[in-house]
């Protein structure tokens, strides 16, 4: 995700480049219509074009991060929370696709939906055995599905389970082999 993220913000910021290039044909077609009074009239316009272009570029980057990172937040079928001594509130959200987003926020930002792309990574779900599964070499989660229990370590200390997608867990057990 990190690494799609890094080349979307090279491809935006090559847009912008590239549209910042053309509207210096403004000024030009200005003179090509009406002389000089039509390249004064594009030079005024050229700035605020560039400026309306640069504006719509960034809030559509922040509306589709947003969407990207509420995108992985939905799918996940276990939601993992850790506070730890700093302050800091660590969420992990394994999917059913083998896939983990990891996210971290400050306490007094954790109410804030959108906390910042920077702020999260990508792990894997490998399973461990029959009924748990481990992300990032640390964290163990099991599964009682019978119980519709879920149970979460970090180096052996428990942690809190926030969110759980049984329907989505069942389609991740009848996956494995």
């Amino acid at each position: 995700m990190l690494e799609q993220g890094f080349a979307f913000f090279i491809t935006i910021t090559l847009m912008m480049l590239a549209f910042v290039v053309a509207s210096i044909i403004i000024p030009f077609y200005g003179f090509i219509k009406k002389s000089w009074k039509g390249l004064a009239i594009g030079c005024l316009i050229q700035p605020i074009f560039c400026a309306l272009v640069c504006f719509i570029v960034i809030i559509s980057v922040y509306l589709f991060q947003r969407y990207d990172l509420r995108k992985y937040r939905n799918e996940a079928m276990v939601t993992i929370k850790k506070v730890d001594a700093d302050g800091y509130i660590h969420y992990w959200h394994l999917k059913d696709d083998v896939e983990c987003f990891y996210e971290l926020k400050e306490k007094n930002n954790a109410d804030h939906e959108y906390n910042g792309y920077d702020n999260g990574k990508l792990f894997d779900v490998l399973p461990n055995d029959s009924t748990s599964v481990i992300v990032d070499d640390k964290i163990v989660v099991r599964f009682d599905i019978e119980n519709k229990k879920v149970t979460a370590t970090e180096y052996g200390e428990p942690m809190d389970v926030e969110d759980v997608n049984w329907d989505k867990v069942k389609k991740y057990y009848a996956k494995q082999p």
